[in-house]
Parts: structure tokens; C-alpha cells; sequence
């Protein structure tokens, strides 16, 4: 389950208004071609960071709310996290309700 969740992440892919502005703004005010470079690899390094840390977060979150049940004590059928409880689903079920999951992360 966690490969599927990971796979359905789509690349970083950097905004080429913001390379475009750096690179016409550059032009415009006479930089030179080296510093224009160096800000370009900049921009993009740090732009991979952001997206980095925002994809770490997003799979901590996805980890906390699906991975971290546990089988209630009282009910051998349910599972419990944090005060809440749900129906745990076996065979079958449980393979239709992980297809739609993927499905629905594609979209």
C-alpha cells in the first residue's frame, strides 16, 4: 500500500514563468550570465527542497491515518486510533477498498 502511495506522486516540475521571469529580468538589468546561472540553480535547488519537505509531510500524514490502527480490545472485529473506531475489513473487501484508494489518489 505505501509503494502505491508513493508512485501516485507526481514529479517536481518547476514553474517555467518563475525561470523565464529570472532570465528576461536578468537580461533587462544587465546581470551577468554567471550570477543569472547561479540564481537559476538556485531557484530550481530550492524549489526541489520545498517540494521535498511538502512530500515528506504528505506521507507522514497518509502513515498517521492509515497505517497506525490498532485491534480494539474490546471488539476483536474493530480497530482504534486516537478514540476512533472502525470496522476492520478482511479478504475481499479489503482488496476492493484499496483499489478505489488507488484510484482515487490517480485522479
Amino acid at each position: 500500500m505505501r509503494d502505491s502511495i508513493r508512485s501516485c506522486d507526481v514529479t517536481m516540475r518547476p514553474s517555467f514563468r518563475v525561470l523565464f521571469l529570472i532570465v528576461t529580468g536578468s537580461v533587462a538589468l544587465h546581470i551577468s550570465t554567471l550570477t543569472t546561472f547561479i540564481m537559476l540553480v538556485g531557484y530550481v535547488a530550492f524549489e526541489r527542497f520545498d517540494w521535498w519537505l511538502a512530500r515528506r509531510e504528505r506521507e507522514k500524514k497518509f502513515d498517521e491515518i492509515i497505517f497506525n490502527w490498532e485491534p480494539s480490545k474490546e471488539e476483536p472485529e474493530s480497530e482504534e486510533q486516537g478514540g476512533i473506531s472502525r470496522i476492520r475489513l478482511t479478504g475481499q473487501n479489503q482488496i476492493i477498498t484499496a483499489r478505489i484508494a488507488d484510484l482515487l489518489r490517480g485522479m
